[in-house]
């Protein structure tokens, strides 16, 4: 009985390690099909999302509002003086401009008028076409009973150069540039120039 039941076991043994090989097999390419599937799902998937992005970018976009710009500015140029008349520079400046959006201040008759409260920046160049004999003149921009901005020029120079500085005005305020003693102007708008950056109003 001994060596029938021994014998029994090795035929079961080797026919397991018979069919071990196939069974290996078989899973080896059931594997290898799911992948293969796998990776052409995700490829195209990845096409299927270039293709919609390339046809049809509007349908990813956000739309965003618009930005606005809280502030403005506002440059203007001195009109035009008789080369004669030089009290025209003493009593204040007489200003134009080409800009379009003024609603924080008005330019009525050549002169400026705050429409609003607020902190202004104040930027300004005076240019003289000859000096006086004194061979000093002062600058100044001024609001009532304030003077804002003021600088002296001397003989060695016939600009003020580059001024600027931020201020607070109050709706109706004006302001006026004026140089003393009286001197003919530069009326260059690259040489005699005042500008003003303000808060913008949105109507």
């Amino acid at each position: 009985m001994m060596p029938q039941q021994s014998m029994d076991r090795c035929e079961v043994s080797e026919n397991c390690h018979h069919h071990s090989p196939g069974v290996q097999g078989s899973q080896r390419r059931l594997v290898s099909g799911l992948l293969l599937w796998v990776g052409l799902l995700t490829v195209s998937h990845v096409v299927s999302i270039t293709l919609l992005v390339i046809t049809r970018p509007h349908a990813l976009s956000i739309p965003l509002e618009p930005q606005r710009v809280p502030w403005q500015m506002l440059t203007f140029e001195p009109t035009s003086i008789d080369d004669n008349d030089v009290s025209v520079a003493r009593s204040g400046i007489k200003w134009k401009t080409q800009s379009k959006a003024n609603n924080f201040v008005s330019l009525k008759g050549g002169s400026l008028t705050i429409n609003q409260d607020g902190c202004y920046f104040l930027y300004l160049q005076v240019t003289l076409e000859t000096p006086e004999v004194s061979g000093q003149h002062i600058v100044r921009v001024n609001k009532p009973n304030r003077v804002l901005l003021e600088v002296r020029m001397t003989n060695t120079s016939l600009s003020t150069g580059f001024l600027g500085r931020a201020v607070d005005l109050a709706a109706s305020d004006t302001l006026t540039v004026t140089v003393s003693p009286g001197a003919r102007i530069n009326t260059s708008y690259t040489a005699t120039y005042l500008g003003i950056i303000g808060p913008k109003l949105y109507l």
